[in-house]
């Protein structure tokens, strides 16, 4: 028995939209939980869906900033300087400052980033620099980025 060529067709393009709509940026309803999404996909090593945060320029700055050729071995390479990902996924950008649809959250010197209780972690994701977000269509997107390779020292 063949199949009926319009259940054919009707088969093939909900497999070409599927395929199509992966890989999308796709933020949070909140710059808050877009971060908080961040770090706990750094912290498990979850490069593409820390990079589907980003809109494709931000992925590309993140990429240049640190030195790598994609956003995904960025991501990777934050992942392996977390010695404790339990905490790490934990951090909350208490720092985070928002205007209308920007937000921005840096980690200059050490600050912008608690645990849920209020305290300062033994290791900060400071080290990811500035981010600024966007409210887009799709969510809260990480929209541009500045390395903390750019700031100057804190005094330490």
């Amino acid at each position: 028995m063949r199949p009926h060529p319009l259940s054919l067709a009707l088969l093939l393009s909900s497999l070409t939209v599927a395929a199509c709509g992966s890989g999308e940026p796709e933020g949070a309803d909140t710059p808050q939980e877009t971060l908080t999404r961040l770090t706990a996909f750094i912290a498990d090593d979850k490069g593409e869906d820390a990079c589907d945060l980003m809109s494709p320029a931000a992925q590309e700055l993140f990429a240049r900033e640190n030195e790598m050729s994609t956003c995904e071995q960025a991501v990777n390479l934050f992942h392996g300087r977390i010695t404790d990902a339990d905490a790490y996924r934990k951090m909350v950008p208490s720092g985070l400052k928002t205007e209308g649809s920007k937000a921005e959250v840096s980690g200059y010197c050490g600050e912008g980033w608690t645990l849920s209780a209020g305290t300062k972690p033994s290791e900060t994701p400071n080290r990811l620099g500035t981010l600024t977000l966007r409210k887009t269509e799709k969510g809260w997107l990480i929209h541009d980025y500045v390395s903390s390779r750019s700031y100057s020292s804190c005094g330490g």
